[in-house]
């Protein structure tokens, strides 16, 4: 498959039928092995071609086979019609009346858009069979739960309707159709691809100069107490945006522990501070917040109290907003910059009919104009004099006419209070109106916040925060006022405080601040990313940045870059107007997952970053590292490092360790030999090792014994690189360590992969594998051991067979 064929990614699939996607071997000639170099650009971006859709069609043949525990909807009703699209026809099939449970292996489904679904006759799908014909269905529009929308791979005729009785979830295919329209973007900005095709060691780095880049950027890098190596290579990435004729991909080698986050967290604020426009990508919508999460705490730190969240308008996260946990993280901060959440903040507030300026109007016209107000309400209720019986009475006009109606005989106790009842004083007359509009001015108050939170600071000038800090503090003033007085002060009493302190500052910001007219007459997702400086995305959804819709990008950050398929590069590396990128990452730790054994061995899963090292490329070494005791340490520095890497003056400390272990009981680092436990292979390929399972039990009850009785919190991780062991070993403890008091001990039982990323106080490694031949499978791999032996900050405990580790002659042996 070539570049230059214009189908889809949606077109190629729905020519597959159930065999053709289980059959392994279907793209074994066409696929070769990913070279280190290339020699244009056709050929560069034609080899990524064959392998993501052998990729692709290996997640769906796993979704296929294992059908038994695949998300299930089930069905009322399909209303198939057909539609013509710019690049092809197709089969447009609403979906309603779906109901989704979670049943045993199941889990719930709630469509997405992007999701490839299987429609099927059968009422529970569990086998191949069930879905024979394949019709497969592509969600493009979710209205809701119950009714979404998707383009078939099949026509489907009228009575064919009536037939469908469920459908089950294969994959989501947004990632895969991101990467394929990249692959074959024939407008794209090919700068930067031409840059990486070949060694290009020169001009990657570039002496930093003693440049004036203001008091912002130099009072940033004093705060973040940043050693010299993540100094030099702030400012080498700074030193790019000089560099307008020539393009360059810069990149920061960050072994772990070397605080790699906090250099990109600090590159990125100081390139806030400067207004570069800068695109942040990482492999994942976790990664993506984890980056944005530190970027948000170091503009927290520097911000007003008053305002802390003013400047905010300048970020902007775009991604999938569940599967970046932000509702269940309870993070203000991230929802303030998450897109879809700006763009309903800002609809709101420049609504016409019901926005902020209307609010505030109507409030200035209520303080403005008391006195006339209360003028008319007396004119109202002018009262005559009137004889009845040789009596005077005072009567409004209304008790005037109710008399001649009813009658002097038939006067009611409702009207003897009516007219017994007095005349508001001017006091009491605007504390009833004032209050009427409590829940309005409590709206404005609130509004200001989100207007300075929300809209850029190229249409809010510092001038205008302080002008809305001020109406925020003089509406409560005016609130107290009323408060404290109970109604009894006079029109001049109330002139004095509301005219001269409240009415004189909210005229003030009514005139100074200027609604964006963008708002109203374009589209408020254009207006955010347009006027965003950073922009953080998932490497995929850099796709989605187009020029039109962000403006010209000048630089590219992106983080965890050796964990990200190279073919996941191109759709970032393409940005329209851009010239420089910066890949952070370390290749020596695990790559991307790839599912294909032939994708694998194809080298699918190498990062451009690890390819632009075996190139000779230049990279800068962040070479101090402030998590790992020193005993621990000491292998993986000299093992994967070549002894680069210095420890800091704090886990150097005597202390580090011994506080979070009495007596130093277990010591730093240490290996268990479990010599009588036995792998078994119960669980289909992956192996567990129960003898294993209860030693690390064991020492999960001592760990916790001490932390209760020493107070003292401590968190611990449990690694093995099979799964089957780490299900063994979750099941072994169940749900002892969930429920401890205040926290004090937290525990984490994950596979290596899934601990790439992540540090505890204490780390134990089962390693499972027990034979006479010395096969270790997964720790055999350098990058895996690695991951594995670099988690801990104060103890480390592997668990295994020394003859076996011993025999197999790799990393287990030498570690």
């Amino acid at each position: 498959m070539e570049r230059n064929q214009k189908t889809s990614l949606i077109n190629q699939i729905f020519a597959w039928s159930i065999n053709y996607i289980l059959n392994k071997d279907i793209y074994k000639e066409e696929i070769k092995s990913i070279p280190d170099r290339f020699w244009s650009v056709d050929e560069y971006l034609n080899c990524f071609v064959p392998l993501l859709l052998e990729e692709t069609r290996t997640e769906l043949s796993s979704s296929l086979n294992s059908l038994w525990k695949a998300p299930v909807f089930y069905i009322s009703s399909v209303e198939a019609t057909a539609i013509k699209l710019p690049s092809r026809s197709s089969n447009k099939v609403n979906i309603s009346g779906l109901t989704s449970v979670a049943q045993g292996n199941r889990t719930s489904y709630e469509p997405k858009h992007g999701d490839l679904i299987a429609l099927t006759k059968a009422a529970r799908p569990t086998r191949v069979d069930d879905l024979n014909p394949l019709i497969l269905g592509y969600v493009f529009s979710v209205e809701d739960e119950l009714h979404f929308s998707v383009h078939s791979s099949k026509t489907i005729s009228i009575d064919e309707q009536f037939s469908f009785r469920s459908g089950v979830f294969l994959m989501n295919l947004t990632t895969n159709t991101r990467i394929w329209k990249a692959l074959h973007n024939g407008d794209g900005n090919l700068g930067l691809i031409k840059s990486v095709l070949q060694a290009n060691t020169a001009d990657t780095e570039h002496p930093v100069s003693s440049r004036n880049w203001g008091n912002s950027v130099w009072d940033i890098m004093r705060s973040a107490k940043l050693n010299p190596s993540q100094e030099s290579a702030i400012l080498s990435c700074l030193e790019t945006r000089n560099l307008r004729d020539k393009t360059s991909v810069k990149l920061i080698w960050g072994p772990p522990g070397t605080g790699k986050t906090k250099t990109v967290a600090t590159l990125l604020f100081a390139l806030l501070n400067l207004s570069c426009k800068t695109v942040v990508c990482a492999p994942t919508n976790t990664a993506v917040v984890e980056v944005a999460s530190r970027l948000l705490a170091l503009f927290k730190e520097t911000s007003s109290s008053e305002h802390s969240t003013y400047g905010l308008g300048n970020i902007v996260l775009v991604g999938n907003r569940v599967r970046m946990g932000i509702d269940d993280r309870g993070n203000d901060d991230l929802l303030n910059v998450f897109l879809e959440h700006r763009i309903s903040k800002l609809r709101k507030l420049f609504s016409p009919s019901t926005g902020w300026e209307r609010s505030l109007e109507s409030i200035i016209d209520i303080l403005e104009n008391s006195e006339s107000n209360y003028k008319k309400y007396l004119l109202l209720n002018e009262r005559r004099e009137i004889k009845e019986d040789g009596k005077n009475i005072l009567t409004t006009f209304g008790e005037f006419v109710m008399k001649m109606f009813l009658g002097s005989n038939e006067r009611s106790e409702k009207e003897e209070a009516e007219k017994k009842e007095k005349i508001l004083t001017f006091g009491e007359f605007v504390k009833k109106n004032y209050y009427g509009l409590s829940e309005t001015m409590g709206k404005v108050q609130k509004d200001m916040v989100d207007l300075y939170t929300h809209l850029p600071k190229s249409f809010t000038s510092s001038n205008d925060v302080k002008n809305m800090i001020a109406a925020r503090k003089a509406l409560r003033r005016a609130r107290s006022f009323l408060q404290e007085k109970q109604g009894s002060f006079t029109f001049d009493c109330f002139n004095k405080v509301i005219s001269i302190d409240c009415l004189q500052t909210l005229r003030l910001l009514s005139k100074r601040f200027e609604i964006p007219a963008l708002l109203v007459n374009e589209d408020t997702r254009t207006f955010c990313l347009q006027n965003a400086h950073i922009i953080f995305c998932t490497a995929s959804g850099a796709a989605e940045m187009t020029a039109e819709r962000t403006g010209s990008i000048e630089l590219l950050v992106v983080d965890e870059a050796a964990q990200l398929k190279e073919c996941e590069s191109v759709a970032a590396l393409q940005i329209q107007g851009l010239h420089h990128a910066v890949l952070i990452g370390d290749e020596l730790q695990l790559p991307a997952m790839v599912q294909s054994e032939v994708c694998e061995k194809a080298k699918f899963g190498r990062s451009l970053f690890e390819r632009l090292v075996l190139l000779g490329h230049k990279k800068h070494l962040l070479n101090v590292q402030y998590r790992m005791h020193t005993s621990i340490s000491l292998f993986p520095n000299m093992e994967f490092y070549d002894g680069k890497i210095s420890d800091a003056e704090i886990v150097k400390e005597s202390t580090y360790q011994k506080r979070f272990l009495r007596g130093n009981m277990f010591g730093s680092f240490s290996f268990i030999n479990v010599g009588l436990g036995k792998e078994e292979f119960g669980d289909g390929h992956s192996p567990k090792n129960m003898v294993e399972v209860a030693v690390v039990s064991e020492i999960l009850s001592n760990l916790l014994k001490v932390s209760s009785e020493a107070k003292t919190k401590m968190s611990v991780g449990v690694i093995s690189p099979y799964k089957a062991q780490v299900r063994a070993i979750q099941e072994r403890i169940g749900d002892k360590y969930t429920s401890v008091s205040d926290q004090l001990f937290t525990l984490n039982v994950r596979s290596v992969d899934g601990f790439q990323g992540g540090e505890e106080d204490i780390i134990i490694i089962s390693t499972v594998r027990n034979n006479g031949n010395g096969h270790i499978g997964f720790l055999s791999n350098r990058q895996r051991a690695n991951v594995a032996l670099t988690r801990a900050r104060h103890c480390l405990w592997v668990i295994g067979n020394e003859r076996t580790l011993s025999l197999s002659g790799s990393i287990g042996q030498s570690s």
